[in-house]
């Protein structure tokens, strides 16, 4: 598991972690490790492929007529997508490739004390 050492600023929902380290893309479920994974604003997240099959991070709202906010399109084994950062929000994602694989970042404002998951 991948966990930040703010956990002193509050407490984050159950089931959810910080994270400082990539996201991990599994064989197993979850599959997204962390499956719920909570991140500053504006700071960029990271995902691994680790395993040997191509994978994606797509977010949910892609093809729906809502704004695509991510698309890492094939990530190959053993590299990485980098997304720069998104604002306040949960965004749900899922591998376009094989859409049981599924998870959320919980992305709060560090300024924020009121947050949901604190």
């Amino acid at each position: 598991m991948f966990l930040i050492s703010l956990v002193l600023m509050g407490t984050v929902t159950v089931g959810a972690e910080f994270v400082n380290e990539p996201i991990r893309m599994e064989y197993w479920p979850p599959y997204y490790h962390p499956h719920e994974a909570v991140v500053w604003a504006g700071v960029p997240i990271q995902w691994i492929n680790a395993t040997p099959s191509p994978h994606s991070v797509q977010h949910d709202d892609c093809g729906t007529g809502k704004p695509c906010l991510f698309d890492s399109g094939k990530v190959a084994s053993g590299k990485t997508y980098t997304l720069p950062g998104l604002p306040p929000g949960r965004y749900s994602y899922h591998c376009e490739l094989h859409p049981i694989m599924g998870g959320t970042l919980i992305v709060e404002d560090p300024n924020d004390r009121d947050s949901p998951s604190r």
